[in-house]
């Protein structure tokens, strides 16, 4: 495989080795020395369990067993709303103007022209955020330079807490991801409103110091920062809409050797639940794709993603050319892919499914009636609801991130 010049791998290479890997259904792996486990690190149960395993069983996270709720369609449905109302707000605010609403973009040509197309070699005129109806509400702003990715956090009750995108381009800075803005939020925010479900009161510290209620759903599986950023925010679990092959599986690893945390009675036993299991707040967040709870999209976004590599690497396509004769970017990067016209119809699907859905199972997690404390579980049917009413919110007042309670 081909080396940058500080010796690493290129990642571009990486991308087409994994998307051959993937296609042919086959592995590699690569017999290297093994550490020894030092001192300290050795009173770290899950780095000593550990510790001999192969890579492919240390990124291995058994659902049945870490999310066994997930077994429940009455689950995998309320899953299902939010994953569609996050494939809603990136179509609202979808922008794919990754390098700037002027040159060339072919992958952008058949939905994203804001005018004619003109000659194949004429630098041409892009759409920036795609509101289907602007007014003195909504209004067309192009600020943001694509990367359409997202992700929305859901309190431990059903209600969602707030929305942030990816921020990279703005800021200037490589570190404004999605998942890491939005638990920096979720923190700021516990201290404006104390009725959100975002974590337990546990050893002593306020329930504000931990997100263990709390479920992130994003449109893109999280990096090494993000991962580390829930980590210590205690996040409960994060259900991602597409694989990111180029984060090596770091969230799952983070899981697997992450210590778990016992929550401690006021007398300093440890707390149990009503079944008398012993509570503990996972070191992080439980990595779910969402194709576990019944997002076809999920597939076809990976599918999507790898098409995209292999064409840029065939050198016979390119992402996007500033001018006639400009250098042609050629970046397999999926944050170009995340701005073609593939992708945006991928997620328009999902906001369809949003739009048009019909629950099964309406009234779960309550059999009969609802009891009335305002504190309890919302019902799926009240965070189909919910989500709309959020969504008819954002729509006009959220631009990109908000507090859901103003």
């Amino acid at each position: 495989m081909e080396k940058d010049v500080d010796g690493r791998p290129n990642r571009r290479d990486f991308i087409a080795v994994t998307a051959s890997a993937l296609t042919a259904g086959g592995t590699t792996s690569q017999a290297g020395e093994i550490d020894a486990l030092g001192p300290g690190f050795d009173l770290q149960t899950p780095l000593k369990k550990n510790w001999n395993e192969v890579l492919g069983s240390l990124v291995h996270v058994d659902l049945d067993v870490d999310a066994k709720e997930l077994k429940d369609p009455a689950v995998q449905e309320r899953h299902r709303i939010y994953c569609y109302l996050l494939m809603k707000l990136i179509v609202r605010f979808w922008n794919g103007n990754k390098n700037g609403p002027f040159g060339i973009y072919p992958q952008r040509d058949r939905l994203q022209l804001a005018g004619p197309k003109g000659a194949d070699d004429t630098p041409r005129l892009y759409k920036g955020d795609m509101n289907p109806r602007p007014d003195r509400d909504r209004p067309n702003w192009d600020r943001y330079l694509g990367h359409n990715i997202a992700c929305i956090a859901v309190d431990g009750n059903g209600h969602i807490i707030d929305f942030d995108f990816n921020h990279n381009a703005i800021f200037r800075s490589s570190a404004e991801h999605a998942e890491s803005r939005l638990v920096r939020r979720l923190f700021s925010l516990t201290d404006i409103f104390d009725s959100w479900k975002t974590g337990a009161r546990f050893n002593g510290k306020p329930h504000a110091a931990s997100l263990g209620d709390v479920t992130l759903y994003t449109t893109l599986e999280s990096c090494a920062q993000c991962s580390g950023v829930m980590s210590l925010a205690g996040v409960k679990q994060i259900i991602y809409l597409q694989n990111d092959f180029a984060a090596y599986k770091i969230g799952n690893l983070m899981y697997k050797l992450a210590n778990r945390l016992e929550v401690k009675n006021p007398d300093g036993s440890p707390k149990q639940d009503n079944k008398g299991n012993i509570v503990t707040i996972p070191g992080a967040p439980v990595p779910i794709p969402a194709s576990e709870v019944g997002i076809a999209e999920f597939a076809l976004l990976n599918q999507g993603n790898l098409d995209f590599a292999r064409k840029m690497m065939a050198g016979t396509e390119f992402f996007f050319k500033p001018s006639k004769d400009g250098k042609e970017d050629r970046d397999p990067a999926i944050t170009s892919f995340l701005c073609t016209d593939d992708a945006y119809e991928l997620f328009a699907q999902g906001a369809g499914r949003f739009e048009g859905m019909t629950l099964q199972v309406d009234k779960y997690p309550y059999a009969d009636q609802i009891p009335n404390d305002p504190d309890r579980v919302m019902t799926n049917a009240e965070c189909l609801a919910e989500a709309a009413k959020f969504y008819a919110y954002v729509d006009a007042e959220g631009y990109r991130g908000s507090p859901h309670k103003l």
